[in-house]
C-alpha cells in the first residue's frame, strides 16, 4: 500500500466512545483536510497489518508520509497539521 497518495492520515479506535468523539474534534478543527481511519475499518486492519502490530490498536497513530507518531508523540505533529491545513490549504489528497 502507497501511504503517500492517502496522508496525513490518522489512525485511530472506531469502538471506543472517547476516541471517536476526538477524532470528530480532530475533523472539525483539520475541516476535513485529514484522512480518518478506524482501526477496525477494513482499510485500518489493512495498514495494522502492513505498517503496525497488534500493540498498534493501544494508541491512536497520526501519519505524515514519513513518519507514524503514536500516542502522545502524535500530539505535536497533529497540531501542525491542523494549523498547516487551515492556514494553506497545503494538505490535498
Amino acid at each position: 500500500m502507497d501511504l503517500h497518495k492517502i496522508t496525513p492520515l490518522v489512525i485511530y479506535d472506531n469502538q471506543c466512545y472517547l476516541c471517536t468523539k476526538f477524532a470528530q474534534v480532530v475533523n472539525f478543527l483539520a475541516r476535513g483536510k485529514l484522512l480518518l481511519v478506524g482501526h477496525y475499518t477494513e482499510l485500518g486492519e489493512k495498514l495494522r497489518e502492513d505498517i503496525h502490530d497488534s500493540s498498534a490498536l493501544e494508541m491512536f497513530w497520526f501519519v505524515d508520509g514519513k513518519t507514524a507518531y503514536g500516542g502522545r508523540a502524535a500530539l505535536i505533529p497533529l497540531i501542525s497539521a491542523i494549523i498547516q491545513s487551515r492556514g494553506t490549504g497545503n494538505l490535498e489528497f
